[in-house]
């Protein structure tokens, strides 16, 4: 897949949007704002701490496609251009427990970003897809 626009991401994201998103939003991020070809789609989802809303979601997310979604406490979704580094409270699935959420603090930008910026290669903007449960993007 190469961006929002792509075929393929068109038909996975319709699937997300019957999920219900009441009281959370979802907010798309790397590769797949980044004009990068890319296999999976990073996204973060915003909303109260619901542990098993948000696995219900996420495990759900899985099972439609490549998605790879996370929760954080943030306001925002961080872009990681910049060289602010701080960590961050994320919460995604287990991969091997499906009743499971893992809980961690994450330093970001991570290596990964910071050995990729400093080759030029930039992270777009994170793009909004789900505002409070409703559909914005498209």
């Amino acid at each position: 897949m190469k961006g929002l626009h792509d075929e393929k991401f068109v038909e996975y994201f319709a699937q997300v949007l019957e999920l219900n998103w009441h009281g959370y939003d979802l907010w798309a991020v790397g590769g797949i704002v980044s004009d990068w070809d890319t296999h999976d789609i990073d996204c973060v989802i915003l909303g109260d701490y619901d542990e098993p809303r948000l696995l219900q979601i996420m495990n759900r997310m899985k099972q439609l496609g490549p998605w790879s979604p996370y929760w954080t406490q943030d306001p925002k979704p961080f872009v990681g251009n910049d060289e602010h580094r701080r960590k961050m409270h994320i919460c995604f699935p287990d991969s091997n427990d499906t009743d499971f959420m893992m809980k961690t603090w994450w330093k970001w930008p991570n290596t990964k970003w910071m050995v990729r910026k400093r080759r030029g290669i930039l992270n777009g903007d994170p793009v909004q897809l789900i505002q409070n449960g409703s559909q914005v993007y498209f």
